[in-house]
C-alpha cells in the first residue's frame, strides 16, 4: 500500500508487541480474523474507522494512543487537542472556538485572525521558495 499503510502497520504493531498480544489474541479480541492483522501491520491494508476503533479497545489503549493510531490510518482522532500537546497554545485556541460559552462573535474573531495569520505564512513561505529559486543558476 503506501506510507501511510506502513505508517499504521508499524504502529499497531508497535503497541501489540509492546502490550505482548500476538496477532491471533489480537485479532480474536477484536472479533477479526488473524491474517487481517497481518495484512495491517504489513501495510497491504487500510483499515476503516470502525477496524481501529475495535483493534484499539483489544488492546486497552488511552485515548491519545487511540487518537495517534487513528491518525496513522488517516482519520481524525476523536479529540484533535491530543494531537497539539506539543503546542499548547492551539489547544487553548482549540478549546475556546469549541466552548458554547464563549460568544459566536468572539469565537469568529477568532477564526478569521487564525485565516489571517494562516495566510500571512503562507505568503511568506512562498515568498522563501521563489527567493531560494531566484538564487538558483539555470
Amino acid at each position: 500500500m503506501g506510507q501511510a499503510g506502513a505508517d499504521f502497520g508499524g504502529l499497531l504493531k508497535t503497541m501489540r508487541e509492546g502490550r505482548r498480544v500476538s496477532q491471533s489474541k489480537l485479532a480474536e479480541r477484536a472479533d477479526f480474523d488473524h491474517s487481517y492483522v497481518s495484512r495491517l501491520e504489513s501495510g497491504a491494508r487500510m483499515p476503516t474507522r470502525d477496524a481501529v476503533e475495535r483493534l484499539a479497545s483489544a488492546l486497552t489503549l488511552s485515548q491519545t494512543e487511540e487518537d495517534g493510531l487513528l491518525a496513522a490510518a488517516g482519520f481524525l482522532p476523536r479529540d484533535v487537542s491530543s494531537l497539539l500537546s506539543d503546542e499548547p497554545v492551539l489547544g487553548e485556541v482549540l478549546d475556546l472556538l469549541q466552548n458554547d460559552a464563549v460568544p459566536m462573535e468572539y469565537r469568529e474573531n477568532i477564526r478569521q485572525v487564525l485565516r489571517l495569520l494562516a495566510e500571512q505564512a503562507q505568503f511568506a513561505l512562498r515568498r522563501e521558495e521563489n527567493a531560494g529559486l531566484s538564487g538558483v543558476a539555470a
